[in-house]
């Protein structure tokens, strides 16, 4: 079968010196010996895999380790058809061996399961049918190899790596890259706070400003104080703002009319819902308290820029520093929702189950089948109404226009948060009542009203929902 071996081991060399060198000798010499010819290149016994793979073990390594799907292995590879090189993986790796995922066979006589027969350290030679690599793989097929041709493989098993193994490396590998990710924005953010730094004294000292500044960076003036107690975090306040860039320029504004809207600003305090200097600056102030908070990039919109309006074409530069006069018109104390709940269940004897989350339910009617799952299309009826049996919306009651069953696929964010969780309790036939805290709901966001209900949803409101699960697609 195999009438030429290639030999990869081992070599042929004459050290010493050189011929040229040699002189003549004066008085005869014996004639010199017949070297004895090299040993004829070795002959291995072929045995067959279960495909049809010819096979010898060059060199056998007692081993029980042997690679599996999922694994990572590194081999030096050669491929020969028609005494040609297909492949080497020291040439196509720059001198490097060639490093891959370790896979089932995919057909019959694919090399991989020769390859699940080798130890670190094992040498083989593998005799393929040239026509069932190129039937079964998108290689093209050379001009050289006809029909009938074989292809050798001569392989050598460097190291094997487990699949928990790799993982682990690729994890360690991909903290590496988060922690190096995030020193490197440190000191970007370190380097654009000296910058905004520099950029804010000069503004204040052209303008004979002397403000107070945090520990974060921020700067604030006082120009009236208020009464009372601060702000905390999850306090929902009440704001009139006016915002501007160090050249004068206008951005936003609820005070002026140029910018379409003059209702003041409401949010929860400390929750993320607006740029870090707000959340900061605001709990600095007392209710009542007109104050400007000069704002550096990084605590504001960083290296994103914001996009223009009507009012203000430019919008907000990348990596500007900002300026706001504010007036903090009033806060109100959070409201405990759970506790508000809980007398409600009682006022109303109602004993729903809890998730961990904080949603509460009950099922007045069991379904049938499995339960739904996220990315499954669901079909629903529904009622929503406020904790004091206000209806604001329904698709089974004609007064709300739309009567036809809600859809959408679940787990994906189409629906508030509350939907997408309670769901996954029902199956198909179910009907249950949820009721949702504000979080889960519209959280601080008023949601507008409709002519069956003018009043709409205010915001933080705790939502109650009577549904059915009509089917799961």
């Amino acid at each position: 079968m195999l009438s030429r071996i290639t030999l990869i081991l081992g070599g042929l060399f004459i050290c010493g010196s050189s011929f040229a060198q040699v002189k003549p000798s004066i008085t005869p010499t014996k004639p010199a010996p017949v070297p004895t010819p090299p040993p004829p290149p070795p002959q291995y016994n072929l045995k067959k895999t279960a495909s049809g793979i010819q096979y010898a073990f060059v060199i056998d390594k007692p081993g029980t380790n042997k690679p599996k799907e999922g694994d990572m292995i590194r081999v030096n590879m050669r491929s020969i058809a028609s005494n040609r090189l297909l492949y080497d993986s020291y040439q196509a790796n720059k001198g490097k061996a060639a490093e891959f995922g370790m896979n089932k066979p995919s057909f019959q006589g694919d090399i991989a399961e020769v390859l699940a027969m080798m130890s670190v350290g094992d040498s083989l030679i593998a005799v393929v049918d040239a026509d069932v690599i190129y039937k079964n793989t998108k290689n093209k097929r050379p001009d050289f190899i006809k029909k009938g041709d074989k292809i050798e493989y001569q392989i050598k098993l460097l190291s094997i790596k487990s699949k928990e193994q790799v993982q682990k490396e690729q994890q360690a590998l991909m903290q590496k890259q988060i922690q190096e990710q995030m020193a490197k924005q440190k000191k970007d953010q370190e380097k654009l706070k000296l910058v905004d730094d520099k950029k804010l004294n000069d503004y204040f000292k052209k303008n004979n400003i002397t403000p107070i500044k945090t520990a974060s960076g921020l700067y604030y003036t006082i120009k009236k104080e208020g009464d009372g107690n601060k702000p905390q975090n999850n306090y929902m306040v009440k704001m009139n703002y006016t915002g501007q860039l160090m050249d004068g320029t206008k951005f936003d504004s609820n005070v002026d009319t140029a910018f379409g809207h003059t209702t003041p600003f409401e949010f929860k305090l400390g929750t993320g819902g607006v740029i870090k200097g707000w959340d900061e600056g605001i709990a600095l102030l007392s209710k009542g308290s007109i104050a400007t908070l000069y704002i550096p990039s990084g605590m504001a919109y960083g290296p994103n820029a914001r996009p223009g309006s009507a009012a203000n074409k430019k919008g907000i530069p990348a990596n500007s520093p900002l300026i706001f006069d504010l007036e903090l018109l009033d806060f109100t104390v959070p409201v405990n929702e759970d506790e508000v709940l809980k007398g409600y269940f009682k006022q109303n004897n109602v004993t729903p189950l809890k998730t961990a989350s904080g949603l509460y339910y009950t099922i007045t009617q069991q379904g049938t089948g499995p339960m739904a799952q996220k990315g499954q299309k669901v079909s629903m009826n529904y009622t929503g109404h406020l904790l004091d049996d206000t209806k604001f919306d329904s698709n089974v009651d004609s007064a709300f226009n739309h009567v036809q069953p809600l859809e959408f696929p679940l787990g994906e964010g189409r629906v508030i948060k509350g939907w997408d969780e309670g769901i996954t309790f029902l199956n198909k036939g179910s009907k249950a009542t949820f009721y949702i805290p504000s979080n889960l709901a519209y959280g601080a966001q008023s949601m507008p009203g409709s002519g069956a209900n003018p009043k709409g949803i205010p915001s933080n409101s705790i939502l109650v929902f009577d549904v059915e699960l009509l089917d799961i697609k």
